[in-house]
């Protein structure tokens, strides 16, 4: 049977059990999965340096002659087995060679007496001489090595060679059968290399490739694969606003009776920001189509009111209304605000939860299917097996990344005709967000509420981890309430117990901020006891809160005005500034205090990610600053959560590329709209490769 980009691995040569499950749980299970896993670094092996020029803790390409090979048990791990050789240099000198657990390739095959060339890391030698560390050895008498050698990022089981020599197997068995997303005659026009070309040059780099140029990214082959991803991502963005257009939508053109009286009875006045986002939201519900929009804003910015308006919107016009967030208390937060702003209007609504009691769940299943309950807000219990509503017409989902792809096209299979309102505080520059997610309309709710007061933020160094205590003190002391947010649960991951939540917990009770109640919240502790640590810091049980960045999407609570982030200089730009969101929510003064660990102070004081942090206060400064430190990232969750498999284009460097990759997918689309052509098979089976990796279309399902 002929090898083809989804045979899986065990079809290879050389690939048993032990090997396919190593490379699988790397998520390399196909040929296909090979061959994208791109090298991570290019090794130069052109270049010799003299045995007489070595310098310690650099790399280095020897060449000499291998004498004096022993090979024995290390002390203290008798089955890890050491080695040791001499190389001698052809121009005079020699230095010891060292392997610490010889690579089993290696082992009976050393080429003892002959010339080779070797690739490792020089250091320093026990008698002041220099050693060369676990190199890489290739014996002349089998050929030159590569001149480009790749590096790729693999399991401890699966050797650089191993993987090396399975990449070439799949190369030479596909020939040139290795399909594109783009059609030939796209490819022509836009001078792009066939991806089975530029795939073959980035596994096996010519003798005259730039190492630095490809570890950069910085090629024709990875330009065109970007290419070639940009264009099947733009395809799939193409077929699913064709589909959107042909769908009909839950019209919500009642009289406006009961959102007019919400917006007149509030006891606050919204923001221009929220006006217009409600504005944009009721003529979409107004509208025959679907609605299927974006609403984007800090923590604090004031989304939850628009979500309601939009749910009260739904409930007048006869619609039924499911909102789902990620967490009980979240949850249980939205159902009390609607109750808090809505109630008086004569709304009905319901909450469910997996704690809701039997009985409640029977009663309130029976309501929501006979559709005399118009609006529930819940977690993942919506969409658990026995929920029905009757006429759903509006699904809101907060905190959407934190759900999988297939939960809210569940929630949203509640009723096909329903719209959907995705709500994030994940910062996301509204430049990136057009382009990434082009089927989705955007709301940016881009001010915040008055009587909002902006958080300072302050970089600390450890050893003045003393002078941050004294803050959070203060603030316990006027009555308020603070986090701590550590990295570690108890130390043992990293060897560093002083980063973890149990250990800080006990030093703030046994010292600084003894007298006060302190709480522990992770990602471990059983789910009812997660809910009951943040309830009970809620409600003023704890003052202090000593977390892991499960606090991240939490509660409201406006009482808590400092927040100490330990280690930040581990966090990204995102994580940090949704964490500052968990302060400020309140009319007093708030601090963010972000405490640099003490062997990365150097490197974390030139680090621009933190110093963004004093500077910006708002999410979008902060989205724009991390796309322009990092690329976009994660901006929208895990890969298991519907992240875009976006892995070759740059969204900075290539903003022409993408726009040249939406026109030609457009143009495209319109020769051939349902991909039947023979040219469009590569298409065809790019987006099926999309699918896979865990990419859904912009409208969830």
């Amino acid at each position: 049977m002929p090898l083809e980009m989804q045979t899986p691995l065990s079809a290879l040569s050389g690939v048993g059990p032990k090997r396919a499950a190593a490379l699988a749980d790397r998520g390399i299970a196909t040929v296909a999965d090979l061959m994208f896993n791109l090298p991570l670094h290019y090794q130069d092996w052109r270049s010799r340096t003299p045995l007489t020029e070595l310098k310690p803790s650099t790399f280095a390409v020897v060449e000499g002659r291998l004498v004096g090979f022993k090979e024995r048990p290390m002390r203290g791990m008798r089955w890890r087995r050491m080695a040791t050789a001499w190389l001698e240099g052809a121009g005079g000198g020699r230095i010891r060679v060292v392997w610490f657990n010889l690579p089993a390739y290696m082992k009976g095959r050393m080429p003892e007496g002959e010339r080779v060339v070797m690739h490792g890391r020089v250091g320093d030698a026990p008698d002041r001489g220099l050693k060369i560390i676990h190199p890489e050895v290739y014996p002349l008498d089998s050929g030159a090595p590569p001149a480009v050698r790749p590096v790729y990022g693999l399991p401890a089981e699966i050797g650089q060679r191993v993987y090396a020599g399975l990449v070439a197997q799949a190369l030479a068995a596909l020939g040139g059968r290795i399909e594109g997303a783009m059609p030939a005659a796209l490819r022509a026009q836009a001078g792009v290399m066939a991806l089975g070309e530029a795939l073959r040059m980035l596994h096996q780099p010519p003798a005259d490739a730039d190492p630095a140029k490809f570890e950069a990214g910085d090629s024709a082959a990875h330009f065109a694969l970007a290419f070639d991803e940009m264009f099947a991502f733009q395809l799939a963005m193409g077929i699913d606003r064709m589909r959107a257009a042909r769908r009909i939508g839950a019209r919500m053109d009642a009289p406006a009776k009961l959102t007019a009286r919400l917006l007149e009875t509030l006891p606050f006045a919204p923001t221009r920001a929220q006006l217009r986002a409600i504005d944009e939201i009721g003529a979409d519900l107004a509208r025959t189509h679907p609605m299927n929009r974006l609403l984007m804003g800090d923590v604090g910015s004031g989304k939850t009111l628009v979500a309601l308006w939009a749910a009260l919107r739904a409930a007048e016009s006869g619609w039924q209304v499911a909102m789902m967030a990620p967490t009980e208390l979240l949850a249980e937060q939205h159902y009390r605000s609607f109750m808090a702003l809505c109630g008086a209007l004569g709304v009905p609504a319901a909450l469910l939860l997996g704690k809701t009691p039997p009985s409640e769940r029977a009663r309130t299943l029976r309501l929501l299917a006979s559709g005399a309950i118009p609006v529930v807000f819940g977690t993942h219990a919506l969409i658990q097996e026995g929920v029905a509503l009757r006429s759903l017409g509006l699904a809101v989902i907060d905190e959407q990344h934190r759900f999988g792809v297939f939960d809210r096209a569940r929630l949203k299979a509640l009723g096909p005709s329903a719209h959907v309102l995705l709500m994030t505080a994940t910062p996301i520059p509204r430049s990136l967000a057009l382009t990434l997610l082009a089927n989705l309309d955007i709301s940016a709710l881009d001010e915040m509420p008055p009587g909002r007061t902006p958080v300072v933020t302050e970089i600390f160094t450890e050893d003045r981890i003393g002078e941050v205590d004294l803050i959070v003190r203060a603030e316990l002391e006027a009555g308020r309430r603070a986090y701590y947010i550590v990295p570690l649960i108890e130390g043992e991951e990293e060897g560093d117990e002083r980063l973890s939540v149990a250990a800080t917990a006990k030093r703030l009770g046994a010292g600084p901020l003894g007298g006060f109640k302190i709480g522990t919240l992770h990602g471990r502790m059983r789910p009812a006891d997660k809910e009951r640590a943040m309830r009970e810091f809620r409600d003023g049980a704890l003052d202090v809160l000593v977390s892991t960045t499960v606090v991240e999407v939490g509660i409201d609570v406006p009482e808590a005005s400092v927040i100490v982030v330990i280690a930040a200089e581990r966090y990204g730009l995102a994580q940090l500034h949704q964490l500052r969101g968990r302060v400020g929510r309140g009319a007093a003064a708030s601090r963010c205090c972000l405490v640099v660990s003490r062997e990365n102070d150097a490197r974390a004081r030139l680090d621009k990610r933190l110093e963004v942090m004093v500077r910006a206060t708002s999410g979008a400064e902060v989205a724009r600053a991390d796309l322009e430190l990092r690329g976009p990232g994660d901006l929208l969750g895990a890969r298991q959560s519907g992240a875009l498999p976006l892995r070759f284009a740059d969204f900075i460097r290539d903003g022409r590329l993408i726009e040249q990759a939406r026109a030609m997918a457009e143009s495209w689309l319109k020769r051939d709209p349902s991909l039947e052509l023979p040219d469009s098979a590569g298409a065809r089976a790019a987006l099926l490769r999309m699918l896979d990796f865990g990419f859904s279309l912009g409208d969830i399902g």
